[in-house]
């Protein structure tokens, strides 16, 4: 225990990183994936496939080489990004891919009286996606998107392979120096335990205020 509290700032710098890239990233994914989902559903066809096209890309190819990408592949076009940025970049691209359609599926979940009605009231298209569409479609997309906002968070220790001081690889030096891998790595792993945790009772008080139920009230 001695040798974890000596540690304890390391591990929890380590940890503040990991939460600062993961609130950049879902942040960015999230921001992307809503219009782009809005082009997938309801979009001209060549837009919409360049969007399924996007999505399956980022899909297919896995978060690893994103970041190598990022990292390593760009700077041969002259793009040269900070491994900081690079986490985020291929974090966010990944997980823009997967939010898209668990944003689009919510959106095929409104029934599409909901859309004749508020246009035959004459709601702007604005404020029918606003106050109708999008409250409907994201609890219907809520539990997959947070299901994959978790998979986010853990993937943030993938920046630790392009040396991002983030919680994996604060750990990692942590047990190069000290050879205890089991208390240094189980410390760690308390830590991600605890930041999921508080990623799931986000998503409770979610689930509670987009309830049916919970809206009214």
């Amino acid at each position: 225990m001695d040798m974890i509290l000596a540690h304890a700032p390391a591990l929890l710098w380590g940890a503040w990183n990991t939460v600062a890239i993961f609130a950049a990233t879902a942040g960015i994914s999230l921001a992307l994936a809503v219009p782009l989902a809005v082009i997938y559903e309801f979009g001209p066809r060549p837009a919409a496939l360049a969007v399924a096209t996007f999505s399956w890309t980022m899909r297919a190819c896995p978060t690893l080489v994103l970041l190598f990408f990022a990292y390593y592949a760009l700077p041969a076009l002259g793009i040269f990004l900070d491994p900081v940025p690079s986490a985020i970049l291929a974090l966010s691209a990944s997980g823009t891919g997967y939010n898209l359609t668990f944003i689009a599926a919510g959106l095929r979940a409104v029934p599409p009286e909901q859309f004749a009605a508020a246009r035959a009231l004459g709601i702007p298209s604005r404020r029918m996606y606003r106050r109708i569409v999008f409250p409907q479609a994201m609890r219907a997309s809520l539990p997959p998107l947070m299901s994959n906002l978790t998979l986010m968070l853990k993937g943030t220790s993938l920046a630790a392979l392009v040396s991002v001081p983030e919680l994996t690889a604060e750990a990692y030096s942590i047990v190069s120096l000290t050879y205890r891998p089991f208390e240094i790595l189980g410390a760690a792993a308390v830590l991600y335990l605890i930041l999921n945790s508080l990623l799931i009772a986000v998503q409770r008080a979610l689930e509670r205020r987009l309830s049916p139920r919970g809206s009214a009230a």
